[in-house]
């Protein structure tokens, strides 16, 4: 409840995703102060299935004819991980004086859960890593909304003022159905990103289809938001203020580094008069899956576009890892 509370708190002076951002900020806080917080891991996976069935209801028609037209953006994208993978590994083995494996996967802006567990295996500083990569989406998520307005001069709706769509009893199955298609897929399927893709492929089925034209109501989407923002901040849980004073300032190098690259892309690209510059900016940010796609869904954002780069980011990133990481072990310390 006092997590629904920073968020409204929030969303009431217009900062974007002001629900969102609330409660991280509120659990973060209470996380690290080792308040009574325990992380959503039994409602993150229904949240996760949720947002890729409200990402499946934005997918435009002729979806296949304009993902063709994204390669030259797939390629920067690509570009501008190994840059920025390069120039961070550099900074933090030298500002910093990072281990090499420990640089190499805080440098890697994806799969959170994948890169502490590879540096568990690798030897790593397993705490460091989760501290930068939690630092890298939490960041991402309070500054790629603000550089947007500022840059691109649009901000996210308050979800709190949208207008309010009916649901139909039938509209409510099928919404449940996309959830469940997702929960299933992820517990007996080993498809990348199941809890996502599946019920967006399965609500982008439904509604291009014209099956259903279901609309998710405002009050689902600030649960979702209050509910990703509550995970975004417990993953600060039992990190100790020191630890993670101590790693902040690497931290905030690697995201500068990451979301520079990033806004300097999209303004080149957007400048050619053929490119979305935000949906650029959304698609090339380091920050997760589901709180990138959530804010290109609530900017009005062609939402498939974000969620095809990020999705192969993550991909490029799950398997550049662990080669880069069997290299640099071979390698004397």
């Amino acid at each position: 409840m006092a997590a629904f509370v920073a968020g409204w708190g929030v969303s009431v002076t217009g900062v974007p995703l002001g629900w969102l951002v609330g409660a991280m900020l509120l659990i973060s806080g209470a996380s690290l102060l080792r308040a009574p917080v325990v992380q959503p891991t039994a409602a993150l996976p229904v949240v996760k299935s949720a947002v890729g069935t409200m990402l499946g209801a934005a997918i435009p028609p002729g979806i296949v004819g304009l993902a063709a037209a994204w390669w030259p953006s797939l390629l920067v994208m690509f570009g501008l991980l190994i840059l920025g993978g390069a120039i961070n590994y550099a900074g933090l083995r030298r500002l910093f004086s990072f281990p090499p494996i420990d640089a190499l996967l805080c440098s890697m802006p994806g799969g959170i859960s994948e890169m502490i567990l590879l540096g568990d295996q690798a030897g790593a500083d397993q705490r460091r890593v989760a501290i930068v990569q939690a630092l890298r989406i939490a960041l991402s998520v309070l500054i790629i909304p603000l550089l947007a307005g500022l840059t691109f001069g649009i901000t996210v709706e308050n979800t709190a003022t949208s207008v309010r769509h009916s649901m139909a009893v039938a509209d409510w199955g099928w919404f449940a159905a996309c959830i469940v298609a997702g929960l299933v897929a992820d517990r007996w399927t080993r498809i990348p990103a199941a809890l996502i893709l599946v019920p967006m492929a399965v609500s982008a089925a439904l509604h291009l289809g014209r099956i259903s034209a279901f609309e998710v109501p405002p009050e689902v989407s600030v649960v979702i938001q209050v509910m990703i923002g509550i995970n975004v901040g417990a993953r600060f849980l039992g990190v100790s203020i020191r630890a993670l004073a101590g790693f902040a300032l690497s931290a905030v190098a690697v995201v500068a580094v990451q979301i520079g690259l990033a806004l300097a892309a999209a303004i080149v690209l957007s400048a050619q008069g053929t490119w979305d510059g935000l949906a650029l900016l959304l698609a090339f940010a380091p920050g997760g899956l589901a709180e990138m796609s959530l804010i290109a869904l609530t900017m009005g954002r062609e939402v498939a576009f974000v969620v095809c780069h990020h999705i192969l980011r993550v991909l490029f990133a799950l398997f550049a890892a662990p080669a880069l990481v069997a290299t640099l072990s071979k390698r004397p310390r």
